[in-house]
Order: C-alpha cells, then sequence, then structure tokens
C-alpha cells in the first residue's frame, strides 16, 4: 500500500542528505523514482547536500499540472520531493491522491516553520495529509537543545521580521532551540 510521508527538520538538519541517500540506494536497486522540488527554490535543477559529496537532478514544478506531466512521463513508482514546504496545499492535496489513487509512493522533505515559527501553509496540508510524520532531529548551534526555528540573518545579524520565503542556506539561516532564538528576537528589540 503506498504512503504518503513527510520528514521535517530545521535548517541543516541533513534532510536532502537523507534524500539522497534514499534514492541513491533506490537507482542501485533498479527502483522507478523520480525527484521533484518546488520551483520557488531558484537556486538550481539539483538536490544537494552539503553533508554529502553527490547531488541528483530534480524538476522544478510550480503548479499541480507540472507534477502530473512528470509522474505520467516517468511513471514512477516512488516520488521523492525536496524543499516541499514551499508547495501549495493544492500541489500536497494532488501528492495525496496519486498516493491512494496511482498507488505512488510519496516521500516529502522540508521545514515545517518558517524563519517565524509558522508553518508553511504547504507543511500544515502535509501534516493534514501525511500517512507519518517524521522529525529529522538536529541540534541548536549555540546550545545542546534540540533546534527547532530557523532564524534568519542578513548581513550576519538576526532579522524577525520581513517577506516568508528567502531561499538560502547556512548565509541566510541559523538552526536554534525557542529558547536561543526568543534570546536573540529579545535583543533585536531592545536594539530599536
Amino acid at each position: 500500500m503506498a504512503k504518503l510521508v513527510f520528514y521535517y527538520g530545521s535548517m541543516n538538519s541533513s534532510k536532502s542528505a537523507n534524500l539522497l541517500m534514499t534514492a541513491f540506494n533506490f537507482r542501485e536497486q533498479g527502483k522507478r523514482f523520480h525527484i521533484i522540488k518546488s520551483s520557488k527554490d531558484t537556486r538550481d535543477r539539483k538536490v544537494k547536500s552539503r553533508a554529502l559529496s553527490i547531488e541528483m537532478d530534480c524538476t522544478p514544478v510550480s503548479h499541480p499540472m507540472d507534477i502530473l506531466i512528470w509522474v505520467n512521463r516517468y511513471k514512477p513508482e516512488w516520488l521523492f520531493i525536496d524543499e516541499v514546504q514551499f508547495m501549495t496545499p493544492e500541489m500536497i492535496e494532488l501528492l495525496a491522491q496519486l498516493v491512494d489513487e496511482a498507488g505512488i509512493n510519496v516521500v516529502a522533505y522540508g521545514l515545517l516553520t518558517d524563519f517565524q515559527g509558522k508553518q508553511f501553509p504547504g507543511s500544515q496540508s502535509l501534516v493534514d495529509n501525511a500517512d507519518s510524520i517524521r522529525e529529522v532531529k538536529n541540534q541548536c548551534i549555540y546550545c545542546e537543545n534540540k533546534a527547532i526555528r530557523n532564524m534568519r540573518l542578513v548581513n550576519g545579524q538576526p532579522v524577525f521580521d520581513g517577506e516568508v520565503i528567502q531561499v538560502g542556506g547556512n548565509e541566510s539561516y541559523k538552526s536554534v532551540c525557542r529558547k536561543c532564538y526568543r534570546k536573540f528576537k529579545k535583543n533585536e528589540k531592545r536594539c530599536s
């Protein structure tokens, strides 16, 4: 029976590395899969991880119809999704439909919350629809608590307001716990 699985974690928790390792093993086993990601991630058409030296091609999608086109073209048994938080609830609904009606296993990787601690609409839709939700744990860079927030940086300084989507990596985000996030946010308000 096909499943819709959501792996979530903070920035730098090795979500993409997990996707790549699974896809690599599936390729070695001859399983049919395809990798997609939201076109809102404009960095490139690859899935990469700083933790691994491999990368794989993926297809950027911006609309539910894009997903259907690629599923019909490749006829995958498995569909892997990177940066799933950027997908719309309509796209997530289609993924659930592919699981239920076409028997395609869908494994999605992404953030649960944005830099303000609010759930992305795509992630919320996955929480509502996934057969399984699994956390990829990470540790705060400042202490030993679990990282649950993605603190945004501009010119190396934490910021707490702005556009929700700002694509970036280590130069733009730090994985922190709630306590450290609140400490930085409190200090930022004093400096204003």
